[in-house]
């Protein structure tokens, strides 16, 4: 009980002290709040107290300015290292930006021959009949002379038209169209619904009837086009089943046949040039060279020096050879004979150099032993080289050079009868 009342003392002691330095407190703060006024007077500037004034900033030390001149460094650097990126990835996006909107509007510049390549007429050569005509004329040659072989051999001509005169989508779905229908008949003979197909069939209007050929394989396998009274529908009917042989042969004829492909024609000429045509004056500023000049032969010759010190494998090579192939698919050459007259003929770019000694030896009259140089160069090797290589695309003119002496031309009679006038 003592004790009890004791601590009841103590309690109360503390509240009391802790009262009294409550109000000491507030009191301090209503004096430092200085002379009170009336909330409709105007309120009197506040005195600053003794004590509320800040204390005189010290002087930093010479390390602190050092260490704070340091780190205001690393903060300027990192600030302009990072702007400098964000601007470097503006850039860059906007030129991006530029060049898909370039790539957008600017349409590609079409592929298309030299001037004089469509000027001299590109002729093909038929596979078929080995008739000449016009590149552009290739369809409708092949399309008349395959309809003139159909009596001769209907089924192989009628596979080879399919295969030439329609595109390479329908020509897909169309040759296993036709293979699952001659298919299904040759594996049941006595189903009567694999022997009937019916003309309006989606798959027929969109896989068959459009097919060049189509229409004859069916009838050549054995179908037959007949109308029915019944429904008014019209069906591909296999009256009468044909042998399994006949029926494997359809198929595998169509499956193994290819497309044809004409091979170029050579276009034979033999030019001889006009009287009024060796008559020109050139002025005097065609031979003037101009700085301009001078620079781009500079600039050609020393990448041909730095390419020719890199080493390169035959297939950097060959593919430096066929830069230009994409555009020049074709080549005009002229070989000039030592009696002034040009045998021409056309070639691939993808031809080889041995081709045009074997054009020229299938010209003369008699075999010569002879050489081609190219104006100002060494003789031209007799290789595989590309004519890319050889810088005989798109035009080139060799010089013949031999040892035979003749009265008479070196070219043969069939072709001295087609000399024209260059």
């Amino acid at each position: 009980k003592q004790w009890y009342q004791r601590r009841v003392a103590i309690t109360a002691g503390d509240w009391t002290m802790k009262k009294f330095i409550k109000k000491l407190v507030a009191d301090v703060k209503f004096s430092d709040a200085g002379q009170g006024h009336r909330l409709n007077e105007e309120s009197a500037p506040r005195p600053i107290s003794s004590t509320a004034r800040a204390a005189p900033r010290q002087v930093p030390t010479r390390d602190a300015q050092t260490a704070g001149a340091a780190a205001l460094a690393r903060l300027d650097a990192d600030m302009s290292s990072s702007s400098m990126r964000a601007q470097q990835l503006e850039m860059r996006r906007q030129m991006q930006k530029q060049k898909s909107e370039e790539k957008a509007t600017v349409p590609a510049a079409p592929v298309r021959e030299p001037e004089h390549i469509s000027q001299l007429g590109l002729r093909m050569k038929c596979p078929i009949c080995s008739k000449s005509f016009p590149k552009p004329e290739v369809s409708q040659h092949y399309e008349s002379c395959l309809e003139k072989q159909l009596d001769l051999e209907p089924l192989k001509t009628t596979c080879t038209m399919i295969h030439t005169l329609n595109s390479d989508e329908l020509l897909t779905n169309g040759v296993k169209t036709l293979a699952f229908f001659v298919q299904n008949v040759a594996n049941s003979p006595e189903e009567e619904k694999y022997r009937k197909i019916r003309v309006n069939n989606a798959g027929v209007q969109k896989k068959v009837i459009p097919l060049v050929g189509g229409v004859e394989f069916l009838e050549i396998a054995g179908f037959t086009k007949i109308k029915d009274d019944s429904d008014r529908e019209e069906y591909f009917i296999m009256l009468e089943v044909p042998s399994a042989e006949h029926l494997t042969l359809c198929i595998e004829t169509l499956q193994s046949s290819t497309k044809l492909v004409p091979t170029l024609d050579r276009d034979v000429r033999v030019l001889q040039t006009s009287a009024g045509g060796q008559r020109f004056q050139v002025s005097s500023d065609f031979y003037r060279v101009t700085k301009e000049d001078l620079m781009t032969e500079y600039n050609r010759r020393t990448e041909e020096s730095e390419r020719s010190n890199i080493l390169r494998t035959k297939a950097m090579r060959d593919r430096d050879a066929g830069i230009g192939m994409r555009i020049y698919h074709y080549a005009v050459i002229r070989i000039r004979f030592p009696d002034g007259l040009y045998l021409q003929g056309t070639f691939s770019a993808h031809d080889t150099v041995e081709s045009i000694f074997k054009f020229v030896e299938g010209s003369l009259r008699h075999p010569v032993q002879f050489s081609l140089i190219t104006p100002g160069c060494p003789p031209l090797p007799r290789d595989k080289s590309l004519l890319k290589a050889a810088g005989l695309v798109p035009t080139g003119v060799l010089n013949l050079s031999t040892e035979h002496r003749s009265e008479f031309t070196l070219l043969s009679d069939e072709l001295v009868c087609k000399i024209e006038s260059l």
